[in-house]
């Protein structure tokens, strides 16, 4: 027993990142006192970083300095591509958008989301990751989905089928890497088209269904992407 406590506390984040989390969120919290009690999220979450770089604190080496980098270069990347595309739209288009005001979220959710599945990427490896992020966000999908349902069993159920393909697809992740990944991709584009998350016109208009995509979808395209060019590598730890 000594020795498993012992190297889960050798793994445990810095404790710069702990206070971070603990008051990113006391910030989503305090937001239902007052929404400027928000900002003590973007405190917690980007503080440590901060000041890290400027030379403050000096609690990673050089190989977690380095993942933190290029987790933050991705997420440059997928959230500026996201921006360009969305400006496009918006002029060609010349359509008025639904709920303008979550623009800023979900932007905000585009860089935090790419962020932490590229850490996670690096720090698990592809197959390690793909399966706890998509076991987690099958679980936590299934949750929020009986809870909602009510007490019908027909209702369960019917809740209850889009967490089916993260649990299979975790499972699939281990054994046949580049099956899953592919999968997970052509999951997540079908997901895309059949509930209309593309369209202006049905739910809250296109930035919360993109939004919501985000959380659904974004899962799947990220580890399969992650799996497909990880390739029929050597198995990894459990």
């Amino acid at each position: 027993m000594a020795p498993v406590i012992e190297r889960l506390w050798q793994g445990r984040p810095a404790t710069a990142t702990m206070v971070g989390a603990v008051v990113v969120v006391a910030g989503f919290l305090l937001a239902k006192v007052s929404w400027w009690f928000f900002a003590l999220a973007g405190v917690g979450a980007c503080g440590p970083g901060i000041l890290r770089e400027l030379g403050v604190l000096r609690d990673k080496d050089e190989f977690a300095r380095r993942a933190e980098q290029r987790a933050g270069y991705h997420a440059f990347l997928a959230t500026g591509l996201f921006g360009f595309v969305l400006v496009a739209l918006v002029r060609a288009t010349k359509s008025e958008l639904k709920n303008p005001g979550e623009l800023a979220t979900l932007m905000l959710a585009m860089l935090w989301f790419t962020w932490l599945l590229s850490s996670l990427l690096t720090f698990w490896g592809a197959r390690k990751a793909s399966a706890r992020l998509l076991l987690g966000f099958g679980v936590a999908w299934l949750s929020f989905a009986l809870a909602d349902a009510g007490d019908e069993p027909l209702g369960w159920l019917m809740s209850s089928l889009p967490a089916l393909p993260y649990f299979v697809l975790a499972g699939l992740a281990w054994r046949w890497p580049r099956v899953a990944g592919a999968l997970m991709v052509v999951v997540a584009a079908v997901m895309y088209v059949a509930f209309g998350y593309y369209s202006n016109e049905r739910m809250g208009g296109l930035i919360v269904n993109t939004g919501v995509a985000l959380m659904l979808c974004g899962p799947l395209v990220g580890c399969g992407v992650a799996l497909l060019r990880a390739g029929p590598a050597a198995p990894e730890e459990a």
